[in-house]
Formats: C-alpha cells, sequence, structure tokens
C-alpha cells in the first residue's frame, strides 16, 4: 500500500494526515509548530520529528510516496534547499513540496470558479485564486505589522483595554478573566509576565478565546472588541476581493472563525455589505487532509 502525508503547520500547531492510494484518512495526528521563523529550525524540525515517528509508529510504516506540507512561515512555494532544511533526515518520502499553509487551505474551498479563503487563527491572512491561476494575497504582515482578526490581535487588544480600565480607575469583566489567566489579583503584576521571554506569540494568543467568551456572554466592552477587529480584517479582504472581481466563494478558517460566533457574524455582515451575492462559509474539507490529496497527486 501506498502512504501519502498532508501537513497543515499553522502558527499555534501542526495537523498531519494520512491517506492511502484511495484517498482514505487513515490516521490523523496534531503536534507543535513548525513554523521556523517563529520556533526556530532546530525546534521545527524536533517538532516535525515527533509527528513523523508517532504517525510511523501507529501505522508501522517508515515510508511515504509523497508529501505535501503547508507551512505558515512560507509565502509561497519553498524551495528544495529549504524544503531539505526543515525535512532533511527526517521525512522519507519519494517526494516532498512545501508551500504556505494559507495555500492549502484556499485548496479547501470546494466547488468554487474563483475562490477565496480568510484565515484567522494565531495569525491573519487572506488569499485568492482568479480564473487564470493567479493566486493573490492580503494581510498576512505578521503580530507586528498586522494580523488583525487573529486570536493574537484580539488578545492585545483586549489587553490594552484592561491598561485603560486601570488607568480610568474602572473595573471590568475582561480585566477580572485578564488576572484569572494570567493567575494576579492585580493587573500591574502581569506586565512581568506578559513580557517574559516565555510568553511566546500563541500563549498570549489563548487569552483570544477568553475574550470570545466574554463576548458570547454578552459582555459589551468583549463585543465591540470583537466587532473592532472584524473591522479592520475586512480591509484586507475588501482589497483581495477587487483583485479576485468574479470570486464566488469565499471561505473562512481558523480557531476564531471556528470558535467565535460574534466575530464570524459581523465579519460576515461587513464582507456581505460591500460584496453582495458573495457566497461566504467555513471550509468543510480539513487543510491537512486538503494537502494529502495534493500529495497524491504530485
Amino acid at each position: 500500500m501506498k502512504y501519502y502525508l498532508g501537513i497543515d503547520g499553522g502558527g499555534t500547531k501542526t495537523t498531519a494526515a494520512v491517506s492511502d492510494e484511495n484517498g482514505n484518512i487513515l490516521l490523523k495526528q496534531v503536534g507543535k509548530s513548525i513554523n521556523f521563523y517563529s520556533v526556530g529550525m532546530d525546534s521545527a524540525r524536533f517538532n516535525l520529528e515527533t509527528i513523523i515517528v508517532e504517525i510511523d509508529a501507529a501505522l508501522g510504516i517508515n515510508e511515504y510516496e509523497s508529501a505535501f506540507i503547508g507551512c505558515s512561515a512560507l509565502d509561497d512555494e519553498a524551495d528544495e534547499e529549504l524544503t531539505a532544511k526543515l525535512c532533511g533526515g527526517i521525512l522519507n518520502a519519494k517526494k516532498i513540496k512545501m508551500h504556505s499553509d494559507v495555500y492549502i487551505a484556499l485548496k479547501s474551498v470546494k466547488d468554487a470558479k474563483c475562490p477565496c479563503v480568510a484565515i484567522c487563527g494565531t495569525g491573519s491572512i487572506a488569499a485568492g485564486e482568479d480564473e487564470y491561476g493567479n493566486i493573490y494575497v492580503t494581510g498576512g504582515w505578521g503580530h507586528i505589522l498586522g494580523d488583525e482578526g487573529s486570536a493574537y490581535s484580539i488578545a492585545v487588544t483586549a489587553l490594552k483595554s484592561c491598561c485603560t480600565l486601570i488607568d480610568r480607575g474602572e473595573d471590568g469583566a475582561i480585566l477580572e478573566a485578564a488576572n484569572e489567566f494570567f493567575g494576579v489579583t492585580d493587573f500591574r503584576k502581569a506586565i512581568d509576565i506578559i513580557y517574559s521571554p516565555d510568553m511566546t506569540k500563541d500563549k498570549l494568543a489563548r487569552f483570544a478565546s477568553v475574550v470570545g467568551k466574554l463576548a458570547d456572554e454578552g459582555d459589551e466592552l468583549a463585543v465591540g472588541i470583537m466587532g473592532h477587529e472584524a473591522l479592520f480584517f475586512d480591509a484586507p479582504v475588501h482589497y483581495l476581493l477587487q483583485k479576485v472581481k468574479n470570486c464566488d466563494i469565499l471561505g473562512l478558517y481558523g480557531g476564531v472563525f471556528q470558535n467565535n460566533k460574534i466575530f464570524r457574524e459581523k465579519f460576515c455582515e461587513l464582507v456581505s455589505h460591500g460584496h453582495p451575492g458573495l457566497t461566504i462559509k467555513l471550509i468543510e474539507t480539513p487543510p491537512e487532509e486538503t494537502a494529502a490529496l495534493l500529495a497524491r497527486n504530485l
């Protein structure tokens, strides 16, 4: 039997799927990030190796016909040198191709003439493909330059709101939640924790789920933050849709879209207002499964 490996390497976690030659998904495995810009190449290789070892042990295999890796550290297809730098000595496959994680998410938008995808996970980015096969990308500038609508951006916006509440001498549910999240009774004591080298981007981004829960419960400040972030992420998506003029389906992917109903509904409302008639929906095929399919087609 031939085995094909598909990997979705996001900013926080990596999900792998193995399929047989008939497209049946045999196993999925979740591990840590392989984004070598965020965690470093040594850690990325270690995390990839851990996933591969666990899969090989579970299925009793040691070779793949081909593998397709989507990695959040990439904007485009990786060359052979970079592919070997990450996978060499770890992944035993006859063919290996690496591209961006947004690419495999875009390919997960099914039944579209000109598909587009908007991703809000730890980071945020949008991409689309026109009728000529040209791929366009907007956003994806990283947490320093952008990433509006991402879990990281939501978390930082919420924490800045906590600072404002304290300066005003006010209290609020978000402030109480932040104190609990960081294990302090005085938010000022969280400063050292937040600025600690141990507080990585993905760890801080986890506070977004707390903000999302408060928004679902009707907290006005949390709802406002979600609306604010949706508004700012609408801009790069709008620019993308101007480039991919015949886009008929906009797929949504990432933890923020999947887990935060208020954010998703506000974003859809904003996009629909500027682009009436556009179908907007969560993508149905997980990107790691799409990557496994792409591996079968190498």
